[in-house]
């Protein structure tokens, strides 16, 4: 009996759909894309529940005649191309024909158009693909389509959308993207009956920037130079250097007003932040590049939102030069009003740590005297260690001896053994983040006598308190003050005094970063994230001077801890320099 048997259309069409519209994010795209290339100037964006009960798109473009109303909703119909010899000079948003009838596929579709030079309107109907009715009716010139009931018919890929917070951010932050790529149009978002974002036309990108992104990056953009060569043009705002975000969901990347994921182009953008942002941080960005379309491709991938350069290189040293050069001409204005500026000069001639140079008694370079501070002896603790040589095996636990601090960094121990350097961050870090991962649920809070306000974009907000309970379990209690503003009331007690609107900014940005883990993966990388964070700005900090209670305390803290031996981050809580490497170093032994 014969296995192989061709699936029905209208069941090909709802697999393929996936390709395109993986969540509802990209079906907005899809539509969105439509009413650009249909030369709208105005378009309006009406969400419910996410996108999963509607995604309605109204513009103000060309419209479509009545015939074409029914044709598109067909698979492989297209306008824009004739055969793919067209595809090198494409200059459209879509042009493979298979969006619309993989939408319709999996959803209900109300289409209502009309073209400017006619009375009456087209109205369409469709249910999972198929036209249930076609009317003649009143509307505006331009096109309005609703997406209802996305995945309905197929159960199997509706429970793999996210919670409406996280599928309402991508959709939020497609919508922005579109804003930022055509200044010159006006842009209008809703959610849920409420307004979101209204973006009237405007013929500056940086004033498009401002009106749709945070207001807090407002204050710190700043434009690049346009620049023009035989690659094409570059034009776009960067944030200065005195702003920074723990994410890159504030980095926009454009060729030819397409929004588009690009490694290498992301890479050079950083680049150009050397040495000006510290590690993990990241800017706030809108890069438009506009290349021959015969120098790309953008049909890599299903959903167009890669591309492919042909001189991928020259492009790079392109962004990362106008971004560098941004950077030092807001630098240098910033200096020019400076009225003083403090001069610093170096004579290398002179630098104390020149090698080969003869100490002699009362010679000009007799190095100072080294100061030593008394400590008295204590009683014993135990800590076990780690030797520079792992061949080297100690059959008993050696007995140390807490001799002092060095450079308030490091707490001293001696042993017969050797001398051992205990980083007196990296130690206590371990200690919390052990406490708190045993702890979790049930750990000690404090009410905050002032609690504190963390103001955050609206949507962030909504993110946060639909992991209100997770927050709970670490012994952060939060609520929703307004729209764009969370309280925090309780605090853990070991963590009351951390800064709690960086941490929750953190928050939210490991949620972005892993948004495609299953909510148990999710769960526990954050988890794990929130016990090292809270740790690590908890704990006691280099240059923090300690009492030789609060060194013996740590100590004996660390000694009852597991992996005592490492932070959370991976770095070493402690170094032993044995007394046999003391002995070789001053010569006493071969």
């Amino acid at each position: 009996m014969a296995r192989i048997r061709q699936l029905p259309p209208h069941e090909a069409h709802k697999i393929a759909a996936g390709e395109v519209a993986e969540r509802p994010a990209n079906v907005l795209k899809e539509l969105l894309e439509n009413a650009l290339d249909a030369k709208a100037t105005s378009i309006t964006v009406h969400i419910e529940e996410a996108g999963k009960k509607l995604i309605r798109v109204v513009d103000n473009g060309h419209g479509m005649h009545r015939d074409d109303a029914q044709e598109c909703f067909k698979h492989h119909a297209t306008s824009k191309i004739m055969s793919i010899a067209d595809l090198p000079t494409i200059a459209t948003y879509g042009f493979r024909g298979e969006a619309l009838s993989s939408i319709a596929a999996v959803s209900t579709i109300i289409l209502k158009t009309k073209e400017p030079d006619t009375h009456e309107g087209t109205h369409v109907n469709l249910n999972a693909g198929v036209v249930d009715n076609v009317t003649i009716g009143a509307c505006e010139t331009g096109t309005d389509i609703a997406v209802q009931k996305l995945f309905y018919n197929v159960p199997a890929r509706h429970k793999f959308l996210k919670i409406d917070a996280t599928e309402w951010r991508h959709m939020l932050t497609l919508f922005q993207a579109y804003a930022l790529a055509h200044p010159p149009l006006s842009f209008k978002l809703t959610h849920n009956g409420t307004v979101i974002n209204i973006c009237p036309a405007t013929t500056s990108i940086q004033e498009r920037a401002q009106q749709v992104l945070d207001t807090s990056i407002a204050p710190h953009l700043i434009p690049l130079q346009p620049t023009t060569n035989q690659d094409g043009t570059l034009t776009g705002v960067i944030s200065s250097h005195h702003y920074a975000r723990y994410d890159r969901n504030a980095i926009y990347l454009f060729v030819n007003k397409r929004w588009i994921k690009n490694l290498g182009i992301s890479r050079a953008l950083l680049k150009g932040y050397l040495n000006v942002l510290q590690p993990g941080r990241y800017p706030a960005a809108c890069i438009c590049l506009d290349l021959p379309p015969q120098t790309i491709d953008v049909n890599i991938h299903p959903r167009k939102e890669e591309i492919k350069l042909l001189h991928p290189k020259r492009i790079e040293s392109m962004v990362t030069h106008a971004v560098t050069q941004a950077l030092e001409m807001q630098l240098s204005e910033q200096l020019k009003k400076t009225t003083t500026v403090a001069k610093v000069t170096f004579n290398f001639d002179e630098h104390p740590f020149r090698p080969h140079i003869n100490y002699t008694a009362g010679s000009e370079h007799t190095p100072p005297p080294l100061t030593f501070r008394h400590v008295p002896r204590v009683s014993q603790t135990h800590i076990q260690t780690i030797s520079e040589q792992p061949q080297q095996k100690i059959d008993t636990e050696p007995t140390w001896q807490v001799l002092g601090q060095a450079h308030k960094t490091y707490i001293i121990l001696e042993h017969e053994e050797g001398i051992y350097l205990l980083d007196q961050h990296a130690a206590h870090e371990r200690i919390l983040y052990e406490q708190f991962a045993q702890r979790f649920g049930s750990v000690a809070t404090v009410q905050l006598l002032f609690p504190t306000h963390v103001t955050l974009p609206p949507d962030d907000c909504i993110l946060l308190m639909t992991y209100q309970s997770l927050l709970h379990h670490h012994g952060i209690i939060i609520d929703h003050l307004s729209s764009n503003q969370i309280v925090v009331t309780a605090t853990p007690v070991h963590a009351k005094s951390l800064n709690y609107t960086e941490l929750l900014k953190i928050f939210v940005s490991w949620i972005h970063e892993h948004k495609d883990l299953d909510p148990e993966g999710l769960n526990k990388i954050i988890n794990e994230k929130l016990h090292a964070q809270m740790a690590c700005k908890a704990a006691i900090k280099a240059g923090d001077e300690l009492t030789h209670n609060h060194m013996q305390q740590l100590v004996n803290d660390l000694n009852k801890t597991s992996n005592r031996f490492s932070c959370p981050h991976g770095r070493p809580t402690g170094w032993l320099l044995t007394t046999h490497d003391i002995e070789k170093k001053f010569k006493r032994r071969l």
